[in-house]
């Protein structure tokens, strides 16, 4: 049942089996052949869908996606930090604010998106012009117009305007192939024209289990939507997601941990996800995020989520420590916590894979203690893992067993997207609350207090959206549109060192971590400097 990739792969090999007798071999597609029946066309299509990345090409050693890497997005904020390994950006070059043109954090990213969009570019003339019923063609223009504005958002996030290119560019043409920057609002209203036209000609839900992980009419809003919320158009994400939630297609899932679970991938609450499967197309976050484990000489700890981030983690009673909590203990931190924490969060004594995991110092030849004096290998700095989105029934060691589907877009979101854009739009209503606490209630959390002003609110959603999303890769983007980034990353980060004194345990924060962030410039990134090079109608962002 599971993919669109694995469909292309099975189709191509299928072909390649087929009576040597045929005149055609399908497993050699021309340009002529690709585009001569749905089937052959598919197969371009199911390339395009293979092509669609979690986060964006980083520039780290692995050449991966960053929320497939050891060094994602949230390493770039202030809910985790890098591990003690070499080759982390977020330390070399974000912490220090030395990322420019000439050393972009993301300097693949730019290239492959615009190969990418070029490929669906010519997948949409080539459809546009076939001879093929009209109900296909409109399906697969459709499924190639989101996935083109997935990857123009993808750019937009981290750089604002940049070339909008919709023809099928040739250089032996004769024409300038040479397109300047749109600008930001350009962008948007490119992106709003294209989902809402593809909405059109998209399923509601997919009924076939083969299509699992193909576009639907609320991930191409799901997209427009949040690419509102970022430009501040608060009417206009109110009323796009409004729609999804109206749609009646998704709910939450039940249980917070199971939702990132493998068996339980495409479930209610999943709006569009990126397809994986075992040995086909595996993800090794397991390994790259995961505690150290001396046994398997595996885990590289190299997510570590700070002491700030878990602060806005509230008890069960609806309040932090710093909010006077009564059910918080200085000498149990980590005791009356909810189901949301202990499913994202692991932490000295937090059991795993059958195991405790001890970060507390004094305990002799234990991997997993935090790492307080920069020594070099796999080791956690902060005193905390990650626990979210691993699946404890396989190892840190090496796998190409672990195929679990990544989430780009899911309800939750949804919930939080709708109720930020309305209290920024008009205030706390009763639809601002309703959204909130239906998130809060799986997190096993009391309703937000009555009567909250437009500012107590947009605090209370903003920690909501936090702690919810956590390790999602939405962190750095929320900080950058909030426009707090500055104040967030010149103060440091805090882990937690715990050791034993007296026969008790002694619970210290420290500093592991500072970003130095420039106001004037780092609220984009740098254009890579190649690009500029190859196309000097490209116009620098500010500062670099």
């Amino acid at each position: 049942m599971k993919k669109i990739f694995v469909f292309l792969i099975i189709s191509i090999f299928s072909s390649a089996c087929s009576n040597v007798l045929d005149i055609t071999p399908t497993d050699q597609l021309t340009e002529e052949t690709t585009w001569a029946t749905p089937q052959t066309a598919g197969l371009f299509l199911n390339d395009i869908y293979n092509s669609l990345n979690a986060g964006p090409w980083t520039a780290v050693y692995q050449n991966l996606p960053s929320e497939l890497s050891v060094d994602p997005l949230d390493n770039f904020s202030d809910n985790t930090t890098y591990g003690p390994i070499s080759g982390a950006l977020s330390a070399s070059l974000f912490d220090t604010g030395s990322y420019g043109p000439s050393n972009d954090i993301f300097k693949p990213h730019w290239a492959k998106m615009y190969a990418n969009i070029r490929k669906c570019n010519l997948f949409i003339d080539r459809i546009s012009t076939s001879a093929f019923d009209d109900a296909t063609k409109k399906s697969f223009v459709a499924q190639a117009r989101f996935l083109r504005v997935y990857f123009y958002k993808s750019l937009i996030d981290l750089y604002g305007g940049v070339p909008l290119i919709t023809k099928v560019l040739d250089r032996n043409s004769g024409e300038d192939i040479q397109y300047p920057r749109n600008t930001y609002a350009e962008c948007l209203a490119f992106v709003q024209k294209e989902c809402t036209e593809a909405v059109v000609d998209l399923p509601a839900k997919i009924t076939d289990k083969k299509d699992l992980g193909r576009v639907t009419k609320g991930a191409a809003l799901a997209l427009k939507g949040e690419l509102e919320l970022y430009a501040g158009k608060w009417a206009d994400a109110v009323a796009t997601h409004r729609e999804i939630m109206q749609s009646n297609q998704y709910d939450l899932f039940p249980d917070y941990t199971g939702l990132f679970y493998s068996q339980n991938e495409n479930n209610q609450e999943v709006v569009f996800d990126i397809q994986f499967a075992p040995i086909v197309k595996q993800r090794n976050i397991n390994q790259y995020w995961g505690v150290v484990e001396a046994v398997s000489g595996a885990g590289w700890g190299a997510v570590d989520p700070t002491q700030d981030l878990v602060d806005d983690y509230e008890f069960a009673d609806g309040k932090t420590a710093l909010e006077g909590s009564t059910l918080y203990d200085p000498q149990n931190p980590y005791k009356n916590r909810t189901k949301r924490f202990y499913a994202s969060i692991i932490y000295d004594g937090s059991v795993w894979r059958g195991k405790p995991v001890y970060t507390r110092l004094g305990i002799a030849n234990n991997p997993n203690q935090i790492n307080v004096v920069g020594k070099a290998g796999n080791s956690g700095r902060t005193g905390y893992f990650t626990r979210k989105l691993q699946d404890s029934t396989f190892l840190s060691s090496p796998t190409n067993l672990d195929g679990t589907n990544v989430i780009v877009f899911r309800y939750a979101e949804v919930l939080l997207n709708y109720a930020e854009a309305k209290n920024e739009l008009s205030g706390p209503d009763q639809t601002v609350y309703d959204a909130i606490n239906k998130i809060r209630k799986r997190a096993g959390l009391p309703d937000l207090p009555a009567d909250l002003s437009q500012e107590q609110m947009r605090q209370r959603i903003r920690r909501e959206r936090r702690v919810e999303l956590a390790f999602e890769g939405k962190r750095l983007f929320d900080l950058l549109r909030w426009r707090t980034a500055e104040q967030v990353f010149n103060k440091p980060a805090y882990g937690m060192k715990i050791q034993e004194q007296g026969g008790k345990l002694v619970f210290e924060k420290v500093e592991v971590r500072k970003i130095k962030f420039v106001a004037s410039k780092n609220y984009l990134m740098p254009i890579p400097q190649d690009v500029i090079a190859q196309n000097p109608k490209i116009t620098q962002n500010p500062g670099y």
